[in-house]
């Protein structure tokens, strides 16, 4: 039996995902930097594609998507037993300010330039990963962040500041990216430009209008991220009403990031590199399938499960229990299904078109923004069928089933609670971090398995936040000390019911 604690296993991810093996750049704050702007930003975005999925491997276990194999015995520290210590997520707090500090670099020296393209890419990207740290640890170092040995013990912001700095910050990106000398170097925009995916020809207006549909769509998300919180109903009627305003849309297709992916070291797409390997046999032995998902697709008639999982060798999939010391007969249990790896070049989703579509269908239910919401959830799934190559989605959006039917629900809980569900299931191994949001803004969905770890913490629950991070203790003591004691079980970030 093979012993290893998942945070050892987490860390060695973040910090093999923060290799620069290609788009190479200097990434000291402190010291002046030659590099373009266009390379910076590549670098950067390639950097928090491969953090989306790798990193946040002990949430997908939280949230019911993966769980240890039979191949290893349980530590008293691993991600089911809901301890956390504040190495937990050191390693997540420092690679993301690292990539901060890019996109950073990318709005400095573009502002200094004029590069309107390049200020408003940056912009986005920031709120992006501001909006990470928030999500996870509450109030961060915002305002005096990123500003190298000028401010070395940087003040914490309130995470509800920082949302709405960011609501702000994605506003002005889209009308950076509406003007029309906002322009990128040819072949170098990793996410919609045209070299790196293969298309020959993209041109300026589509490249920009594609981003501005990602940043609405992020402010978005950013907003009903907030719809539990009382009294902010006014406020985020007001930012939506913005987000319309501006005429750009939102996103249609998934936000996808791709350098050019390739069966090299270091090179390939970061799940296929995390599970493959340059072989191409399946070298992921610890994370398998959970069994919490497989149950709710087969009770369901949901088909994802198919192609989210690989069966086993009898043909069958089998999940395992976070925790449990009694794994599947043979120790087989079904490792990550071809809707998930489908080859070392497939591009690295950030944001999914099928999170948008339920995003605006969960903003129509609630009365601010005038849209069908059926259509849009319908809409949504059927995204989330085609990405993981499941066919038509028709069948299993019209059964009587509260859990797959928006038209079923007979109330705006029950609504509520279907919306959620099934954004649940697109996340499942790719975004992960946003499924665990919606569950602690929501509590959908309801049933997830609680460990069954022999040392489980107590109180046995899912953690609702994560530990600040022992680097800042070490280094920033007095600020981090004013944010008083957290417990991960009961210290709320800020936009919690």
């Amino acid at each position: 039996m093979k012993k290893l604690s998942i945070i050892i296993i987490t860390g060695a991810v973040i910090l093999s995902g923060c290799s620069k093996s290609y788009f190479d750049i200097n990434q000291n704050p402190n010291s002046p930097s030659n590099a373009s702007v266009d390379l910076v930003l590549a670098s950067a975005l390639k950097t928090s594609a491969g953090f989306q999925v790798t990193t946040f491997q002990t949430i997908s276990e939280w949230m019911g998507y993966w769980s240890p194999s039979g191949s290893y015995a349980l530590s008293s520290s691993d991600g089911a037993s809901y301890k956390q210590t504040t190495d937990f997520y050191d390693a997540v707090w420092q690679a993301l300010y690292r990539n901060l500090e890019d996109y950073d670099y990318v709005e400095r020296t573009a502002t200094a330039n004029n590069q309107y393209f390049y200020i408003a890419a940056a912009k986005t990207m920031k709120a992006y990963i501001f909006k990470e740290l928030v999500d996870m640890f509450n109030d961060v170092p915002y305002t005096q962040a990123l500003k190298g040995t000028t401010v070395i013990h940087p003040a914490y912001d309130k995470g509800k500041d920082i949302y709405e700095a960011l609501s702000t910050e994605l506003g002005t990106a889209v009308t950076l990216f509406q003007r029309g000398d906002a322009t990128a170097v040819s072949g170098e925009d990793i996410l919609y430009g045209p070299v790196p995916l293969g298309v020959t020809s993209v041109t300026q207006a589509v490249e920009n209008g594609s981003w501005a549909k990602f940043a609405n769509s992020l402010r978005l998300r950013l907003l009903i991220q907030q719809t539990s919180v009382s009294g902010r109903a006014a406020y985020i009627q007001t930012e939506i009403n913005k987000i319309l305003a501006n005429g750009a849309g939102f996103l249609t297709a998934d936000a996808a990031v791709n350098p050019g992916y390739s069966n090299s070291s270091g090179k390939a797409n970061p799940i296929w590199g995390f599970s493959i390997g340059l072989s191409g046999a399946y070298t992921q032995d610890f994370w398998r399938a959970a069994k919490y998902t497989i149950d709710f697709c087969v009770a369901h008639n949901d088909p994802r499960y198919k192609f989210l999982y690989a069966p086993i060798g009898n043909g069958t999939w089998v999940g395992t229990v976070p925790g449990s010391t009694v794994n599947p007969a043979g120790n087989l249990s079904s490792t990550f299904g071809a809707g998930i790896l489908k080859s070392v070049g497939q591009s690295a989703v950030i944001f999914e078109a099928a999170e948008s579509y339920l995003l605006q269908a969960e903003a129509g239910m609630r009365g601010f923004i005038a849209n069908t919401p059926a259509t849009l959830f319908n809409t949504g799934v059927q995204a989330s069928f085609t990405y993981l190559g499941a066919g038509s989605a028709a069948a299993y959006t019209s059964q009587p089933d509260k859990q797959t039917n928006y038209s079923f629900c007979i109330n705006d809980a029950e609504r509520l609670a279907c919306i959620i569900r099934q954004k649940w299931m697109a996340f499942n191994s790719i975004t992960p971090l946003e499924a665990w949001n919606d569950w602690r803004r929501t509590g959908y969905p309801a049933d997830i398995l609680i460990s069954v770890h022999p040392n489980i913490d107590q109180p046995p629950t899912i953690p609702i936040r994560i530990l600040y991070p022992t680097s800042e203790y070490q280094t920033n003591l007095a600020n981090v000390s004013g944010e008083g004691t957290i417990n991960h079980h009961t210290s709320k970030i800020w936009w919690m019911p």
